[in-house]
């Protein structure tokens, strides 16, 4: 274990830059922060490169920490580094970075009737984060991020997702790419729109099916509305329009569910 005492060290200059999205195409890595976020990303298969502790964390913790990492790099933090590099408020303990992987449509490997959300254009990261988790929670067999408009390394996608990000599959695309794949698959494609008029809870959701999510300012582009997809409403009984799109997507998804289980 390698002690640095310094932020002006190089391995903490690079961990730093990460943050950026400049930073993380350079160096083709991003971070994960947290010891069950990193555990997580580990069984998913993701080996850490670099691994920075927390120096004054529970030595016996730490120690079994460091016993399942084989071939990284591993470093000891005096507090005011630590600090430097940590994106939470609070004490996070641990730090890794992970080279970026590979998101391609081709690599998702789907079950029968799968049920899958396809978000175009989210904006916020946390929003992103947000629908990992619930995606986790309920089961669903796949995230599509269309036309991304923002980037899925954001260390706020990853601090949102509670580590969901390494549990969900998913793909990066274009609208055309996301559209094609779900045709060739025989997808039954709702998309969410605050103009729609059928409810979503009276489609039928149990075969395969493609859940589409809007940006938080624009909702779906006009490429779902005339795409030959099912235009889907949440019913609102209040003055506001619209909901938050992750809170959106959980309403959906546990329809789904629902229907699935019911």
């Amino acid at each position: 274990m390698t002690p640095i005492t310094s932020v002006k060290n190089a391995t903490i200059k690079k961990v730093m830059s990460l943050n950026k999205k400049r930073g993380r195409q350079e160096h083709k890595q991003f971070i994960v922060e947290g010891i069950r976020e990193i555990n997580m990303a580990i069984e998913s298969g993701l080996h850490p490169i670099d691994v920075l502790l927390n120096k004054h964390w529970d030595l016996d913790a730490r120690d079994g920490f460091i016993a399942e990492l084989e071939s990284s790099n591993i470093y000891e933090l005096d507090d005011i580094v630590f600090e430097k590099i940590s994106y939470r408020d609070s004490v996070a303990n641990a730090v890794a970075t992970f080279p970026l992987f590979e998101t391609a449509l081709s690599n998702l490997s789907l079950k029968q009737n799968p049920l899958v959300v396809v978000v175009e254009a989210i904006e916020k990261p946390g929003n992103l984060g947000a629908i990992f988790r619930t995606a986790d929670a309920a089961g669903v067999d796949a995230i599509i991020i269309a036309n991304a408009n923002t980037d899925f390394y954001n260390p706020n996608v990853i601090r949102a997702s509670l580590g969901a990000v390494f549990t969900v599959p998913f793909a990066i695309a274009t609208n055309d790419e996301t559209l094609a794949f779900l045709n060739e698959k025989e997808f039954m494609v709702y998309s969410t729109y605050l103009e729609g008029t059928t409810p979503h809870h009276s489609v039928d959701m149990t075969k395969s099916t493609a859940l589409v999510m809007g940006s938080e300012a624009h909702g779906i582009t006009p490429f779902w509305i005339e795409d030959n997809t099912n235009c889907i409403k949440i019913p609102m009984k209040g003055k506001a329009d619209s909901m938050n799109v992750s809170t959106a997507a959980a309403v959906v998804i546990y329809e789904a569910v629902r229907q699935r289980t019911s």
